[in-house]
């Protein structure tokens, strides 16, 4: 799978081996919202523990930290063998980490962080497995850079995700710090979208468009407000070239992609992402050492190889 080890071969090597009349492991899943991306990845997950012998159980704590952290507390307190986090908020559930250290519960974090790092890593915590965010945006820095190339100057809309999440703030400070190479390159509307909604991002890019401010880049830090911006550039009729960026990448973006409405995203296996995330968690109960991180490289997707991708979204 793209840029995912997704080592079938090791399934029955990897397997927890449960005789018969004992219980399976039980792993907690700690969701940070309800999106597509976490239904796909939901999917990886489930076919995990099914080859690998292990029960889940999920929670969903509805982009609220303070209700993620009391279904931490209470998975602690259930004995769960070990919980995987993803969290709403890289430091409001911090105390996670103590709590299941303190419990003797392994914990392992997946797809957002825990802590200020991007790499994922924290004391505390037995792995991170995703995609760093502050990769992602730079990601997002050097596709503007193939785009607009050497000019001097651009004005840039830079669409971001869940505000306070740390895939938001890590991803806008990987595009800033790609955009501070270009002095003469602006960003001069930026939004913050709730729940990572298309909805939120359309109205955020059509009130920019009322304002008849000159643009030549729209960022966008998801694949669904990537395709609302190349809508709202279509309804308002404008007739310049804007550029259109994403990343993620789903099936609604590939009409646009091909018709060039939106120029470049990213894709990574986000089922593989999952499977991967059980897997870990099945070593860890087996005892066995994993790294620290278990870092997933996404590939742009564009023209060129958009037939070749199969999108998850």
């Amino acid at each position: 799978m793209r840029g995912i080890a997704m080592i079938a071969g090791t399934v029955l090597a990897l397997a927890l081996v449960v005789p018969a009349g004992e219980r399976k492991p039980r792993a907690a899943v700690s969701l940070p919202g309800s999106v597509e991306f976490f239904m796909v990845q939901r999917k990886g997950m489930d076919r995990a523990a099914g080859d690998l012998g292990i029960d889940l159980v999920y929670a969903d704590a509805e982009w609220d930290p303070g209700k993620q952290l009391n279904q931490v507390e209470d998975f602690v307190a259930q004995r769960v063998d070990i919980l995987l986090l993803c969290s709403a908020d890289n430091m409001a559930l911090l105390p996670a980490v103590e709590m299941c250290n303190r419990a003797g519960i392994p914990l392992i974090t997946f797809t957002n962080v825990l802590g200020p790092n991007p790499d994922g890593s924290l004391e505390g915590v037995v792995s991170f497995i995703g995609i760093n965010d502050n990769t992602m945006g730079e990601m997002m820095g050097e596709m503007a850079e193939k785009l607009l190339g050497d000019r001097g100057t651009a004005a840039i809309v830079h669409i971001e995700g869940t505000p306070g999440t740390s895939a938001q703030r890590m991803r806008t400070a990987g595009f800033n710090s790609i955009l501070a190479k270009h002095p003469g390159w602006k960003v001069v509307y930026s939004q913050a979208i709730a729940g990572w909604t298309k909805e939120g991002a359309l109205s955020a890019v059509e009130a920019f468009l009322r304002t008849g401010q000159d643009v030549d880049l729209i960022s966008c830090q998801w694949h669904a407000a990537a395709s609302a911006a190349a809508e709202a550039l279509a309804e308002a009729g404008v007739d310049k070239k804007v550029y259109v960026t994403g990343l993620e990448y789903s099936r609604e973006t590939v009409p646009y992609i091909k018709n060039g409405m939106i120029d470049m995203t990213t894709d990574a296996s986000i089922s593989g992402i999952g499977y991967q995330v059980i897997e870990a968690a099945a070593k860890t109960l087996k005892g066995e050492k994993i790294p620290a991180v278990i870092d997933i490289t996404p590939i742009i997707v564009d023209k060129s190889n958009v037939d070749a991708v199969k999108p998850e979204l």
